[in-house]
Parts: C-alpha cells; sequence; structure tokens
C-alpha cells in the first residue's frame, strides 16, 4: 500500500473533532462544559457571590493547595549613616482544600436535542445561581459545609459578635470597632436586602444617613464601606444581621472547569413531586443535568471579621 493510500484510510477513520454547536446532548451524555460557558459560568458565579465578590481569590493546581504569606513587616525611622534596623517578619503556612460542589437540575427530555452549546446556554442561568448560593451558605455560616472554616465560626472564635441593639448605626460601628482593637481596617459588609430598610432609617451622630444607594459606577455603602448582599437564605433565617471584615483574609480558590453528566434513569431524593415523592426521572420521563466544580475555602486570620446578631438571634451551640 502506498503512503498516499494510507494517509487516505488514516482520515477515513480519524475520530471526528468534537463541535459542541453541532453535537447534541443525547450524543454527549458526560465531559466537560465547553470552555467558553464554563468561563461564563464562573464569572457570573464569581459577580452573584457575595463572597467571592469581598474575599481574595488564590490560583489553585491541586486538590491540597499549601501557599505561605508573610506578616509582620514593618518599616523604620533613620539617622544618617545609621544602620537600618530589619523588620521581623513571620511566614505563616496555609492551606486550602478544595472539595466538590455539585448541583442537580431537572428538565425536559426534550431539551437534550439541543446542542451542547444551545443546552448550557439554557440551562446556565440555574447552574450559576445553584453554584453561587451554596458558595455563600458554606462560606459566610457553614451551612452543609464541607470547609472546616466559615465566616460566622471565624467571628465567635474571635469573639467578635455584636448583639444587636436596633440602631444600625452603632451595631455596625461596634463591629468594625473589633477590627479596629486588632489593628485592622474593616473594608466590606456583607447582608440581605431586607436589612436596607433600616439602614435608610438610621443616621449618624451628626444627623447624616449611614447608608448611601448606589449611583452610576459605584456600589452601595455603609459608612463608606461597600456593601455585597446574599440571599436571605444564606445566614440560617435570623442569625447574623451583618458580616464585617478586612476580605483580603477570606482565600478562595477554584480548582477545575466545570464537568457535567445528564441522568436519565435516577430518583431525585431532594426533588418532591407534587404528590411530595421523590422524582422519579424515568416515570416521568425527563432528564436532569448535574455539574460539578471544585472549590475551596479558608479564613487565613479569625480576627478580621465580626457579626452583628439579631436580638432575637438563637443562641449559638
Amino acid at each position: 500500500m502506498t503512503k498516499r493510500l494510507m494517509k487516505m484510510n488514516l482520515q477515513t477513520f480519524a475520530t471526528p473533532e468534537f463541535d459542541p454547536d453541532n453535537v447534541t446532548m443525547m450524543d454527549a451524555k458526560t465531559g466537560s462544559i465547553p470552555a467558553n460557558i464554563s468561563e461564563e459560568i464562573n464569572t457570573e458565579v464569581k459577580q452573584g457571590s457575595a463572597l467571592m465578590q469581598l474575599a481574595k481569590a488564590v490560583p489553585m493546581t491541586k486538590p491540597i493547595e499549601e501557599y505561605t504569606y508573610m506578616t509582620g513587616v514593618g518599616a523604620y525611622w533613620v539617622n544618617e549613616a545609621e544602620r537600618i534596623r530589619t523588620s521581623k517578619p513571620r511566614f505563616v503556612k496555609a492551606e486550602m482544600r478544595a472539595h466538590k460542589l455539585a448541583v442537580i437540575i431537572p428538565t425536559t427530555k426534550e431539551n437534550l436535542r439541543y446542542s451542547v452549546t444551545n443546552f448550557f446556554e439554557l440551562m446556565r442561568p440555574e447552574i450559576t445561581e445553584a453554584f453561587y448560593k451554596k458558595i455563600d451558605e458554606a462560606g459566610f455560616t457553614g451551612g452543609d459545609s464541607p470547609w472546616a472554616f466559615s465566616l460566622l465560626s471565624a467571628a465567635e472564635s474571635a469573639e467578635h459578635v455584636v448583639n444587636a441593639t436596633g440602631n444600625a448605626y452603632d451595631d455596625i460601628n461596634d463591629a468594625m470597632g473589633f477590627l479596629e482593637d486588632e489593628d485592622k481596617d474593616a473594608n466590606g459588609i456583607a447582608t440581605t436586602r431586607s436589612r436596607r430598610r433600616a439602614y435608610r432609617a438610621t443616621k449618624d451622630d451628626n444627623g447624616l444617613p449611614i447608608f448611601n444607594s448606589a449611583t452610576s459606577g459605584d456600589v452601595d455603602n455603609i459608612l463608606g464601606l461597600p456593601v455585597a448582599y446574599v440571599p436571605k437564605n444564606v445566614f440560617n433565617g435570623a442569625s447574623v444581621s451583618e458580616f464585617v471584615g478586612e476580605w483580603d483574609a477570606a482565600h478562595y480558590g477554584v480548582l477545575q472547569g466545570i464537568e457535567y453528566e445528564i441522568l436519565t434513569e435516577s430518583t431525585l431524593t431532594t426533588v418532591e413531586d407534587e404528590f411530595g415523592n421523590p422524582l422519579n426521572l424515568a416515570e416521568r420521563d425527563m432528564a436532569a443535568i448535574k455539574a460539578t466544580m471544585m472549590i475551596g475555602f479558608m479564613v487565613a486570620n479569625e480576627e478580621s471579621f465580626a457579626v452583628v446578631r439579631p436580638a432575637d438571634a438563637p443562641a449559638p451551640d
């Protein structure tokens, strides 16, 4: 056989390149979400998550990422020809573990006839919202969390808890004071939108409003600190009104792109039908998408966070 014929035969039997625009979900039931859509989902998750808006992103290349950061660096006044003293910095080793976060979203089997690209464009908002709500719930209060850290547990460990008085100015001022006592500066607040009514009704000692609504190019702020909002159920009911923090001390990392699997025969025990029974996909001629990502979170310094707890909040365990 000539080289030309061999080349033709190889081309004939070569595996065609995967094209998400021309392959239906029926023919691609597992894999990675196309890179451009995965990047869009990651971006929208970061925009929707108050935790990821405020915290510091740290690159992750493996499931357990160890990295070192330095504290205790100082500057000194010196006279001419005087020996310059050196700081005694302390190197702190931190370890962040990535855990798999999965969401399962039911859909109709008819949607599996869409191309991979069109299907994920359709499902993107649901995937995005499910991811960022779960990330915020785990990172802020430790709700249903695999991580060893949460901002609430950090503030409680540091004894930086303000019991609300009903005056938002005094409460947030006291929370900021906890950080200032540790020689730290608060640079952001996380809260729920339902709290804005209390902020609008509160004035400082000079009779000026503590809350400023966003204008073009700005964000809402309280006492000059930018505000990030979380869904109302993220704070585990009424256990927290505000998180105040020096947010560079909260770190998160995303390990990999988003992977998916199409389910058609499963029973979803966390989704109920109209009779209150687990949703059986096969019986309903339905499908579901399971999307997963790997994300890590840690609090580098507990003293960098404080919380305001409502007066009627249950006592911590």
